[in-house]
């Protein structure tokens, strides 16, 4: 397979692998702390008021499904990425970086959660591009 392919197919998996597992930890934790009654999903009032009442810890699972999606997609990149996998890495965060954003713009949150919901992602995939990197080439 040619490299720019692999290397195409790379990012578009770790991504996959990203959003499956922050999609699963999600559903862990919304089992665990459930939307506030009454909150319709597809109504943005809606949304912006059950915010005002979600727990930190529900909060928190939110990050943690960011850091796992992020470790999770920067490993699969490095690990299956023809060369310079903390590059594509850093695509990975970078991509997810920007869902974050729009996730941001459109949602509500406490400032403290979009500073840390945006540095879980670089450091998520930074970190599991360093577990998933060859012996060779793994970062210092």
């Amino acid at each position: 397979m040619r490299p720019v392919v692999r290397s195409i197919l790379a990012v578009i998996v770790s991504m996959l692998v990203a959003f499956v597992m922050i999609a699963l930890v999600q559903m862990i934790g919304m089992r665990l702390y459930p939307p506030p009654a009454g909150m319709n999903p597809a109504d943005p009032e809606s949304i912006k008021a059950a915010m005002a009442q979600i727990p930190l810890a529900a909060l928190l699972f939110v990050l943690l499904s960011y850091t796992a999606g992020s470790v999770a997609g920067g490993w699969v990149a490095a690990r299956f990425a023809p060369h310079r996998g903390m590059t594509h890495a850093m695509i990975v965060a970078a991509l997810l970086f920007g869902a974050g954003l729009m996730n941001l713009a459109t949602i509500p949150h406490p400032t403290w959660f979009a500073i840390a919901s945006s540095l879980i992602y670089w450091v998520g995939a930074w970190s599991g591009a360093a577990a998933g990197s060859p012996p060779s080439t793994r970062p210092a």
